[in-house]
């Protein structure tokens, strides 16, 4: 079906703007796993989950922003972890005026699956989208 790996990514990033494009590079190994048009999906969704991570966890200097990818059966999953207080998740709706906070909108509609979880030290939130997408 697909190809199982346990080669997971891992990466810490400090909580600046600078971490969101360098956690869309990160991603770059698995260029060869996934289909092209996935890979610009995921780096679209790690920029939105680091991004959010950078304005809303009130990271401290000394704190890292942890990001893991891997492909495994077929499935790319990308997590971000923080040292974080938490959020409640509660993606926008298509009704929202709101200009901004709609990174986790997106990830609701382009990820296969995803969610988020209290860690005891802080915030995971990652999502699955398929390697390779079935062609017409």
């Amino acid at each position: 079906m697909g190809k199982a790996s346990d080669d997971v990514l891992s990466f810490q990033f400090p909580p600046t703007t600078d971490a969101v494009p360098a956690a869309r590079a990160a991603l770059d190994p698995l260029r060869d796993e996934i289909d092209a048009d996935v890979m610009e999906d995921a780096r679209l969704l790690v920029s939105e989950l680091v991004t959010n991570a950078v304005r809303h966890a009130r990271l401290g200097a000394h704190d890292v922003i942890e990001v893991s990818a891997r492909v495994d059966d077929g499935i790319l999953r990308v997590a971000v972890r923080d040292a974080g207080i938490g959020f409640d998740v509660a993606p926008r709706t298509i009704a929202s005026s709101d200009a901004a906070g709609w990174g986790l909108h997106l990830v609701a509609e382009i990820a296969d699956r995803w969610g988020a979880a209290a860690l005891d030290e802080g915030t995971e939130v990652w999502f699955e989208i398929a390697a390779r997408r079935a062609r017409s």
